[in-house]
């Protein structure tokens, strides 16, 4: 198992041989020289995690190649070894970042002792950079996602990204359908001066490279790789880049890169992980805005489409109620003047009217509830009267279909006080309902009981029933449970929709209970105050 990588530097060949023996057999990956400046070179080609170098060296001290190796790489830990613990080296090594020492002679254990704490340094240091990068980003988050402006919140992110990243420059590249390269549309950049050819050219490349790999990419790589090559010119670009993939779901939105124009100070491992957590929540930002728009738009959509509905009710409403009454007028007429053999025909006429008024009595209703319109007349009536009454009026319908009607209203309840109007709408519509989606030979309940602010009346049905997911969207305005085009049952789904407003209107709240094929159970419940519940010869409207 690697444990690390670990470059040593001293011109003793048999401490170097014992370093390098005692380091691997602890999975350390060790390579070994005598000279400082090769030790640089090493360092150009390959990365290493820590360097171990003796401090007195012929040609070039290790502190000297310890302030090479941390121009090259920042992050580099630092080990020296020495057999001269002065004062003076010690402040020299400090100020230059030294994390150990250790003191010639030394026993292995000694050495895997000391080059261990000096990897935990670097662990902890890592991780105290990670913290501390995580901490402002997750306030930033909250205005993140307050953020629904695409372009401000693009504007935002790339100005949090060199900030945070100590960069001269921040980028970020939106995708089209996922895609980079040509497709590219959205570029913002900070500072807002214009991009050399050279750079933007590198940036988009590099933009392309992470779509391909979903991955952050640095530029200039730590090795050659043909595949982050740059094209027509890039090389001329002297910084070095850094970019990291927008993603949602595996879904690329985007691309943020930052770029530093000195090649000499690199971006850190620590700048990668804040600019992955950037993206990240960049990209669920993002998001969030696209959705926002979208749901702006469908939701002003709507509200014109119910505006034009609404418009379509109020003057189909005014329009059908004039030659309605002269078609109800006239019918009353002939009823009195035709033979015998003619008033079945009249009948028809006149039930076919009837219902259409209905109809125009429900689209008024429903337009003064939306307007606000509908007021209260409150009285005193008989609860088992006003039962009747509905029954009486539907008792055509549920004979047609052989329905058994029941009524069971509890002894205590005799006059109710409300609007009496309103509960006689209620009322025949759930009534209506039920005859309406009971098959033949059904059964009707009507049951009314006190509670302990006021009464409630509850019809139930033995028919087709709801289906759970459809029993909160029952009460909408024209819905009805079959589909439009093969609706058996007539109607213009108003009547669940004018009895909701109707009751809450009364202060009072209805509910459904009701299982497929089993049937239905629809209960209104309204207040009154019981002392003052009395004989409509003593009550008041208002």
């Amino acid at each position: 198992m690697n444990r690390g990588s670990i470059l040593i530097v001293d011109d003793e060949p048999s401490i170097l041989d014992m370093c390098s023996r005692t380091l691997k057999r602890e999975g350390y990956r060790v390579w070994s020289t005598g000279k400082g400046r090769m030790a640089i070179s090493r360092a150009h080609q390959e990365q290493f995690d820590l360097l171990l170098t003796d401090v007195h060296m012929p040609g070039m001290s290790g502190l000297e190649v310890a302030q090479a190796l941390r121009q090259i790489d920042p992050e580099v830990v630092c080990v020296t070894m020495t057999g001269f613990g002065t004062m003076d080296l010690a402040v020299e090594a400090l100020k230059l970042g030294i994390d150990e020492f250790i003191v010639k002679p030394f026993t292995p254990d000694e050495l895997v002792l000391t080059v261990s704490r000096a990897f935990e340094k670097k662990w902890l240091r890592r991780e105290n950079a990670r913290l501390k990068a995580l901490i402002p980003l997750f306030e930033l988050s909250k205005s993140f996602m307050a953020t629904v402006d695409v372009q401000d919140l693009l504007q935002h992110v790339v100005q949090i990204a060199r900030q945070e990243t100590l960069a001269d420059r921040a980028s970020l590249l939106q995708s089209r359908g996922g895609s980079i390269g040509s497709d590219l549309y959205g570029w913002v950049s900070l500072p807002a001066t214009s991009l050399s050819e050279a750079q933007q050219t590198l940036e988009a490349h590099i933009a392309g490279q992470v779509e391909k790999c979903r991955q952050p990419l640095v530029w200039p790589p730590a090795e050659a790789a043909d595949d982050l090559a740059p094209a027509n010119g890039a090389d001329s670009f002297s910084g070095t880049l850094l970019a990291s993939p927008l993603l949602v779901k595996e879904r690329l939105v985007g691309v943020l890169v930052v770029s530093k124009e000195n090649r000499s100070h690199p971006f850190t491992p620590s700048d990668s992980d804040l600019l992955s957590v950037l993206s990240g929540q960049a990209a669920i930002a993002l998001e969030n805005a696209r959705l926002f728009a979208e749901i702006q738009k469908a939701y002003r959509e709507l509200q014109a489409l119910d505006h034009l509905k609404t418009e379509f009710i109020n003057i189909a409403a005014h329009e059908l109620r004039t030659p309605l009454a002269i078609l109800i007028g006239y019918i009353g007429i002939l009823a009195d003047e035709v033979d015998e053999n003619l008033r079945g025909w009249v009948a028809i006429l006149d039930k076919s009217a009837m219902r259409l008024r209905s109809v125009v009595d429900d689209l008024f209703s429903l337009q003064a509830l939306e307007r606000g319109e509908a007021c209260l007349r409150v009285g005193s009536f008989s609860l088992k009267e006003a039962v009747e009454s509905a029954v009486a009026d539907l008792q055509p319908l549920a004979e047609d279909k052989n329905h058994c009607i029941r009524v069971d209203i509890a002894p205590s309840l005799t006059w109710v006080r409300t609007d009496r109007n309103k509960f006689d709408t209620v009322l025949l519509n759930l009534l209506s309902n039920a005859i309406k989606f009971t098959p033949p030979r059904g059964e009707i309940r009507i049951e009314a009981q006190r509670t302990l602010d006021g009464f409630e009346v509850a019809v139930i049905d033995n028919g087709i029933g709801i289906p759970e997911e459809q029993q909160e969207i029952i009460f909408s305005r024209f819905y009805q449970i079959e589909e439009s085009l093969t609706r058996e049952h007539g109607g213009m789904g108003l009547g669940l929709s004018i009895a909701k407003g109707m009751v809450e209107l009364c202060s009072g709240a209805i509910s459904v209970q009701s299982e497929v094929d089993k049937g239905s159970r629809f209960t209104f419940a309204l207040p009154q105050d019981w002392d003052t519940a009395f004989p409509p010869e003593d009550s008041q409207s208002f």
